[in-house]
Order: structure tokens, then sequence, then C-alpha cells
């Protein structure tokens, strides 16, 4: 790996190997990212938040934006449907569900702490009128909007997304690349 990487690569852990398939046994929390719904599936407090894909000519469901008890993993597997049964917030069972499971993304538990750790380092680079790309790539890996970005520079997010998006994207390629990962991974918010 070379000089460029080796700061980026302590900043953000390696991949580990891809989940195809959870089910009841399973544990931690996960992204799920299906067709025009993405949920986080929590298999340790056995609960469910869905959320509708933010497009316009989507209708949002009833559960989403509710944390929902888990009841049942039927199906969550990579290219398979998803169905996961649910109780509503009447305690009725109802069933989370959609057309194919595009990707399984665990979710880091730090996350958010190393989202906002990563921002203060950065905000105090620009402060000292200095940049860290590495502290910008790993806060938006951890979750980081582009918005939050930009705030930090002062600018808006989507000057602060033309401005770094892309190099920023290859920078993480190349990381992963040199550490021989693959496999899809979750775009940061926008």
């Amino acid at each position: 790996m070379d000089d460029d990487l080796q700061h980026l690569a302590e900043l953000i852990p390696p991949r580990g190997a891809p989940v195809r398939v959870l089910d009841d046994a399973g544990t931690g929390t996960w992204r799920v990212r299906a067709s025009r719904v993405t949920v986080r599936l929590d298999l340790d407090a056995r609960t469910v938040l869905r959320s509708t894909d933010t497009v316009p000519t989507l209708t949002p469901s009833p559960l989403d934006g509710v944390v929902l008890p888990l009841v049942e993993v039927r199906s969550c597997a990579v290219g398979e449907p998803l169905q996961l049964l649910v109780q509503d917030e009447q305690g009725r069972p109802a069933t989370v569900r959609a057309t194919k499971v595009r990707y399984l993304q665990p979710v880091d538990p730090e996350a958010v702490a190393r989202k906002e750790r990563h921002l203060r380092q950065l905000a105090a680079a620009v402060a000292a009128g200095s940049d860290s790309p590495d502290d910008r790539r790993a806060a938006v890996h951890f979750g980081a909007t582009w918005a939050e970005v930009g705030e930090v520079h002062d600018i808006s997010g989507v000057q602060a997304a033309a401005r770094w998006k892309e190099q920023d994207r290859e920078a993480l390629a190349r990381l992963r690349a040199a550490r021989g990962e693959t496999g899809g991974a979750a775009e940061p918010a926008s």
C-alpha cells in the first residue's frame, strides 16, 4: 500500500467477508438495501426501521420511520425478495417486503462517534488554514453528508460534493483495491 493510502487505511477499517444472507440466528445491526426501500435491521434488539426511497413516483409506506418489533426474518438474501414479519404500531402482524435485496451492510455501532470525530478534526484543520482529506473521506465513510462536510468549509453540500465526491470515491476505490476488497458498499448520503 502506498504512503498516500496508509493514513486513510488507519482511519477506515477493512471490510469483513461479504454477507449474502441474514436469518433469525444472525446478530448485529444491518443496512439492508433492497429495491425501492432501505431497512435498518437490528437482529440483537429484534427491530426493523424501514424507509422508502425518496423518488417522487414512490408513495411512502405507513411503516416508514417507525421502529417495529421483528417477529421473523422470512427472506433476506442478496438477489432474492425481502420479507420481514413485523408488528405494526397496533401490534398487528405486517410484512416489510421488497422485490430484491441488493446488498447487506453491517452497521458499525461506533459509526456516529467516528463520523463526529472526523468532522471535528476536519474543522480544526480548516480553521488552521489547511485541509484534511483523509478525515473528510473517513467522515463520509462513517455517514457524514456532503452538507455536513460543506458546513465545515462554509460552502453548500452541493458545492462540497462537486469539489470532492469523485476524487474521494477514487481514493476509497484505491484503498479497497490495495486491500483486495471487492463487492458493493453503500454510497454515502448526499
